[in-house]
């Protein structure tokens, strides 16, 4: 993810600081190391110009050596540039506006959307697998707490636990070599298998050694991996199979054959790798006894809760059902933002709306969203604090005796080469020039050796040690719900008076809503690097808290938005309030001035009636004086 710059940051700092400081100290003393071999250039150039050459090659060697492991330690005090989309979502993040970091961190995310919204549901934690493998299971039953661990601190330790095992079985498989070798089982041989077998088991337990320091440092440690016990079985028969096999054949030889082996045996494979073996058993045993403390420390500090808070209702609302998802998404998870940065949605808020017939349908929507993880500190124990300080100091020491070890390394070599040229291409060479080949060549092997061991436990404690410098955890509001209901549409109109003017006619939907809501406080962790990538690694759910009190706030949000809807228009703008306030006095008016008329007319057809009234009574009288007087 690239970095993007707020002014309001999340506080995260480095946390790599004082093993950046040891590490430049290691590097500084390499580099020395290196300028003391340049120093000798010019002094060997006067005996030997292979001699200045190996100096040369070999200072510079250590000078780019050193420079490198202090420029990476100086590195480490650097700013630690840390932006607003950190750390890694923990399933893919389908909020629109984080598009392209949700497509730049996917291979990082561990879980998907379905395992988080089982694991709310379920009251349960996907982090913490069940081991896989014999030496796996083996270890969780000694420690029980270390499931409760992240992957990279549980693969650690794994593999910890299988350089013991390893260790163990290789040295047991080279006692039934050796109870083989000199029970006579395999004849006269014995003395020729013992010191061979010696040197195998030592390459064995170094090639064990560089395989967990290389996975220490490669992405699968990420991962939760299996650790059995394959191979076991192979040493096993392979400490049986060759021993008799070697036997057979050099029974097979003649005897003239048979004392050339025994002569050379004598003389040149004096190297046994007993003194190397007690160097690998010494480092293994420092490297597990710094990490054993560590670890138990570390493992106390696991809180595995898996409780969750829930609210379920069934709430009558005059609201539409678009409007409830609207809200949820641009105001309620809106306000529960850390420092402004948008949520992360794992699960598409996408409601669907099914219209029927007459007025009447259906409706729901499910989201799952997780806010901005806050940096929570890690309550560590002083001893916890005091052995990390001194495994890195531990660490480092080694890696710059290891440089030591390689500049006697290279010299004797040099002795080495020199001294078959000068003695050994010669055809007759006398048996004491051999046994001094042989003391020569022991004498590098050891260093050789010992340079492997020392280096590889370097890596291995430096690396794990990193671990515990590395992680951090955060805590965040992780929020599911779902919502579903019906609803129905209906007409409510007011201002249907005659002589109303001014009316309002709407369509109230009455929705039947549940929701169901699920939320939890989490505590993820995760392994900060240095670098552009520096908090960018798999983030693992580590606990789950109940949170009843912002589960209350969140309810109570809901119901006061769906509690203050208006389901009648009306008028809110003082214009239109003016407006309509004209056309009510017109309409007064107008019905004033229709009242006046109507009376009007009233009283003029009255008066017409009582003329008509009067001519005719008028009229009948005359007719009856007529009448009389004729």
């Amino acid at each position: 993810m690239a970095y993007e710059f707020g002014t309001n940051t999340l506080g995260i700092t480095n946390p790599f600081k004082q093993e950046g400081i040891a590490k430049a100290l290691s590097g500084a003393a390499i580099v020395g190391l290196g300028v003391f071999a340049l120093l000798g250039v010019a002094i060997d150039l006067k005996t030997s110009i292979g001699l200045a050459w190996v100096d040369a090659l070999l200072g510079l060697a250590l000078v780019g050596i050193g420079l490198r492991h202090a420029g990476t330690g100086v590195f480490q005090l650097f700013k630690y540039f840390v932006g607003r989309s950190v750390p890694t979502s923990l399933a893919f993040n389908y909020n629109p506006s984080e598009k392209d970091n949700a497509n730049a961190e996917r291979q990082q995310t561990v879980y998907d959307g379905q395992e988080l919204e089982s694991m709310l549901m379920g009251r349960k934690n996907a982090t913490f697998r069940e081991p896989e493998g014999w030496i796996a299971r083996l270890i969780h039953t000694l420690l029980p707490r270390l499931i409760f661990a992240p992957f990279p601190i549980r693969n650690f330790v794994q593999d910890i636990a299988g350089l013991l095992v390893f260790a163990a079985v290789g040295l047991f498989a080279f006692g039934i070599a050796y109870f083989v070798s000199v029970s006579g089982l395999v004849g006269q041989a014995g003395s020729l298998i013992t010191p061979v077998l010696s040197i195998v088991l030592l390459l064995y337990l170094l090639f064990q050694w560089k395989q967990a320091a290389a996975f220490l440092q490669s992405k699968q440690a990420a991962r939760l991996q299996p650790k059995n016990v394959a191979g076991l079985a192979k040493l096993l028969s392979f400490a049986i199979i060759v021993p008799v096999v070697t036997g057979f054949g050099y029974s097979r030889l003649d005897t003239v054959t048979t004392d050339r082996v025994q002569q050379l045996v004598a003389d040149v494979l004096v190297f046994e790798a007993w003194w190397n073996l007690v160097v690998l058993m010494l480092t293994l045993a420092a490297v597990v006894g710094l990490f054993w403390v560590m670890v138990r420390e570390r493992l106390t500090l696991a809180k595995p809760s898996t409780e969750v808070s829930e609210f379920r209702d069934n709430l009558q609302e005059s609201i539409h059902p678009d409007e409830i998802f609207i809200n949820i998404e641009n105001i309620v998870l809106a306000n529960r933002r850390y420092k402004e940065v948008p949520n992360r949605m794992y699960q598409e808020f996408d409601p669907q709306l099914k219209e029927q017939s007459q007025g009447k349908g259906s409706f729901k929507g499910k989201l799952l969203m997780e806010t901005q993880p806050e940096l929570s500190t890690i309550n560590y124990s002083a001893k916890f604090k005091a052995f990390r300080l001194l495994a890195t100091a531990v660490a480092q020491g080694m890696v710059f005796v290891s440089a030591l070890l390689l500049f006697f390394t290279v010299f004797k070599g040099y002795e080495l080469q020199e001294f078959v040229v000068a003695n050994l291409l010669d055809s007759r060479v006398s048996d004491d020039l051999w046994q001094k080949f042989g003391l020569q060549l022991s004498g590098f092997l050891v260093l050789l050796f010992s340079w492997l061991t020392v280096s590889s436990g370097a890596k291995i404690l430096e690396r794990g040690t990193r671990l515990f410098w590395a992680e951090m955890q955060f805590n965040s509001l992780l929020m599911w719900m779902k919502t579903d209901g019906t609803f129905t549409e209906s007409k409510v109109s007011t201002g249907m008076s005659i002589h109303d003017s001014t009316r309002s006619e709407n369509v109230v939907v009455r929705s039947s809503i549940t929701p169901w809501v699920i939320t939890s406080r989490i505590v993820t962790s995760t392994f900060a690097t240095s670098g552009a990538s520096n908090l960018e690694s798999p983030r693992y759910v580590m606990q789950m808290d109940k949170n009843d009190q912002e589960l209350h706030g969140i309810v109570a949000e809901i119901k006061q938005f769906l509690q203050s809807r208006e389901a009648l228009a009306s008028l809110t703008n003082e214009r239109d309030l003016s407006s309509a306030e004209t056309i009510f006095r017109v309409n007064e008016a107008s019905r004033a001035n229709t009242n006046g008329l109507s009376a009007q007319m009233e009283s003029s057809a009255d008066a017409v009636l009582e003329q008509q009234a009067a001519g005719k009574l008028r009229q009948d009288q005359e007719n009856s004086d007529q009448q009389q007087g004729a």
